[in-house]
């Protein structure tokens, strides 16, 4: 009967872990997301403002602007192009939020850096045994405190589950 009782708890556990990975991770999204459309919007009244002053009519600005559009030109390219690693840091924290949910919080976690293009940051941590806790308020793999941001490919594993041997490099 004890037994039952804990799995119980252990998947409430879970599943109130999991709501909160979720919760976190489209707070953070909507953040990404409107410091982006903010930046892209001064970039266009900057663009806007700069093209009128020089001399430009509303109608030629608009054209330009229609083409930077639909040829993904310095503005609106950009602002395509900095959407893709913030989904795809997203889609990596969600995953990240359902592994913690599953392996659980009270364990000693261990980085692990994919050594190809490995940040300075993130090859400091490769190896290194936290818990949990001690990786959040660090920074967690794709949570920005990296100089690789969302383009973070690292992993925390439990520490039981891994070892790593150290890494040399050379001069």
């Amino acid at each position: 009967m004890a037994s039952v009782a804990k799995d119980r708890f252990d998947d409430y556990e879970m599943r109130q872990s999991t709501r909160e990975g979720i919760q976190r991770e489209l707070d953070t999204l909507d953040i990404l997301l409107m410091a982006k459309v903010n930046r892209t919007a001064i970039t266009l009244d900057e663009y806007v403002q700069f093209r009128l002053t020089q001399g430009a009519t509303l109608g030629a600005v608009r054209s330009e602007l229609l083409k930077d559009l639909s040829e993904g030109g310095r503005i609106f390219g950009e602002f395509k192009r900095a959407l893709q690693p913030t989904f795809t840091g997203s889609i990596n924290r969600f995953r990240d939020a359902g592994a913690l949910a599953e392996m659980g919080i009270f364990k000693k976690y261990r980085w692990v850096a994919v050594l190809i293009n490995t940040c300075p940051d993130c090859l400091d941590r490769h190896g290194r045994t936290q818990a949990w806790a001690e990786w959040e308020e660090e920074g967690l793999p794709r949570s920005g405190a990296t100089v690789c941001r969302e383009n973070c490919k690292c992993v925390l594993l439990p520490a039981e589950a891994t070892a790593l041997e150290p890494i040399y490099r050379g001069n």
